[in-house]
């Protein structure tokens, strides 16, 4: 309704003064009858900026929600594949999202609410036009339209691929820059901050010139579409000049002319402009909305086990490309609520194994089951329903100390939580635990073992099937190692099947099994002191680890 009251008094404003200028020149216009016109006149020049203000805001609103529902539906989906995603590019993704806002803009503000609307008012002008002039103005009128419209589109054609290369030396940028950000300490620390601003300054000036280029394809855009439309306002007012000397034209009537003529050509040439951004803003949103759509989402959600899963691998290999094999025809059985380890040397597969039961990586062949259902059926966001899986590599949320231990899907209490770290020593016993505390980004402000600790706590009230700590206790002492598992193998027993990463002897002597691996094949499976006597190559093993 507001665009069409917009439209309305763009179309009117230019009638109304030519009925104005007719009647002056005929003088027989009176005072109340001339104010009238210059007041609708006014009205609809007055009225129609006040109305496009009302509807950017109602389009910025309208916008706001959309980007809020597009990225959350983005996010849902492509936060799960990021999960197995080995060549993590959240960078990237960092950046088409934070470029989401202006491609809805563009698409919305420049394609629905400024193209469209101008189309109408062209073809209600040239209607008005030809009621009132010979047709040769609507066709001269129309001719200049069509030459600008065709001008704008080759322009477009050409922009669009300097915009893409533009977009895609922004996207460089913030990705590079985010990186550099993360992992600002080791940047430092390494003595490469030269380096990383040497290589920040070569993405800058790879995105100067890609924007340059496209900068310069607009002028000449401009330049092109310009001259069609000032070329074509020529003919036309010069025509009308003619007649109006000549007497077949009234003033009011060129009046009228003039103004249809600038009051469409004038917003016709940002079409160019509109046109060249919207090309880009639709692969913005179409990359947004396309995050999603993967092969996960039609498959069947399985339903987990009740209580400790049975895991098994079946012919399990993974490879992580030609040459660099990580895993070699695996067969093993898990029992339901057992505690079992991985062992062996650096580079042996252990992480690799531990990542393929996880499901972070597809096996190249072979199955992974748990209690009866292949993991690769199972959608990434509902794997935390069979397995949890905790890296050693812990990184916690830029939030509380007490936020990230009842993390989901956390089942502990503050209490709960508070106990346990006490226990474990958290902290030096004099000090009392501050859940308010903020660890900083990826828990910065805590030791490696705090955060081990933290996370080891929050997952000790988990119910889950199965669980694999891939060596997440490595930087614990053994006295603090050793309370930890005690109190996980009393709390999850009868629930869960406990996988562990470990180098500790001490370790394997307590698990129901160890499966000891050794350049990528597991060797041997079985209890410690079964491997002891019947294995020289794992009696070896804990000879090089003393």
């Amino acid at each position: 309704m507001l665009e069409v009251t917009a439209i309305g008094l763009a179309t009117g404003g230019p009638l109304a003064l030519k009925v104005l200028v007719d009647g002056m020149g005929q003088g027989h216009a009176s005072t109340a009858w001339a104010l009238g016109l210059v007041v609708a006149f006014i009205l609809s020049w007055f009225g129609g900026g006040v109305l496009q203000a009302w509807r950017q805001g109602f389009s910025q609103n309208m916008l706001n929600r959309l980007n809020a529902v597009i990225v959350d539906e983005a996010l849902t989906s492509v936060m799960p594949q990021l999960v197995g995603n080995r060549d993590g590019d959240s960078g990237r993704l960092l950046g088409v999202m934070e470029r989401l806002p202006y491609s809805l803009q563009v698409i919305v503000e420049g394609l629905i609410w400024q193209i469209a609307p101008t189309l109408v008012q062209v073809l209600i002008s040239l209607a008005i036009i030809l009621s009132i002039l010979k047709p040769l103005y609507v066709v001269i009128l129309a001719l200049t339209l069509l030459g600008f419209a065709i001008s704008a589109w080759f322009g477009a054609v050409r922009q669009n691929t300097v915009s893409l290369e533009a977009g895609a030396a922004a996207g460089h940028v913030s990705e590079t820059l985010g990186d550099v950000l993360r992992n600002a300490r080791r940047v430092v620390l390494n003595g490469a901050l030269s380096a990383e601003r040497q290589l920040m300054a070569e993405r800058f000036e790879a995105k100067r010139q890609a924007f340059r280029r496209m900068l310069t394809s607009q002028v000449l855009m401009a330049l092109l579409q310009y001259g069609t439309a000032g070329l074509g306002l020529a003919c036309l007012l010069t025509l009308g000049a003619y007649d109006v000397l000549a007497g077949r034209m009234t003033i009011g009537e060129f009046v009228l002319l003039q103004a249809y003529g600038f009051r469409l050509v004038l917003p016709l040439s940002g079409f160019g402009f509109v046109i060249s951004q919207a090309a880009i803003a639709l692969l913005t949103v179409r990359e947004v909305l396309d995050l999603g759509r993967d092969e996960q989402a039609a498959r069947i959600i399985s339903t987990p086990p009740d209580g400790a899963a049975e895991l098994v691998l079946r012919n399990v290999a993974f490879s992580y490309g030609p040459g660099l094999s990580g895993l070699h025809d695996v067969n093993v059985t898990l029992a339901p609520g057992s505690f079992n380890v991985i062992v062996g040397p650096n580079g042996s597969g252990k992480s690799t194994l531990a990542q393929v039961m996880a499901g972070l990586l597809e096996p190249t062949s072979g199955d992974v089951v748990i209690s009866g259902v292949p993991l690769r059926t199972v959608p990434w966001d509902q794997r935390y329903r069979f397995m949890l899986y905790v890296p050693q590599t812990v990184t916690l949320l830029n939030r509380s100390l007490l936020a990230n231990a009842l993390y989901p899907p956390s089942g502990q209490s503050e209490a709960d939580i508070a106990q346990l770290l006490a226990e474990w020593r958290f902290f030096d016993p004099a000090r009392e635990i501050d859940f308010s505390l903020g660890v900083g980004e990826q828990g910065e402000r805590l030791s490696g073992g705090q955060i081990q600790k933290l996370e080891l706590a929050r997952i000790a009230g988990v119910k889950v099937p199965a669980i694999i700590l891939d060596e997440s206790t490595s930087a614990l002492d053994p006295a603090s190692e050793a309370d930890v598992i005690r109190t996980l193998r009393k709390g999850i027993r009868a629930n869960t099947t406990l996988i562990m990463i470990t180098h500790r002897k001490s370790v394997a002597e307590n698990a129901d099994q160890v499966l000891f691996m050794k350049n990528g094949t597991l060797l041997r499976a079985g209890r410690h002191e079964v491997l002891m006597q019947d294995s020289a190559a794992y009696a070896r093993l804990w000879e090089t680890l003393r």
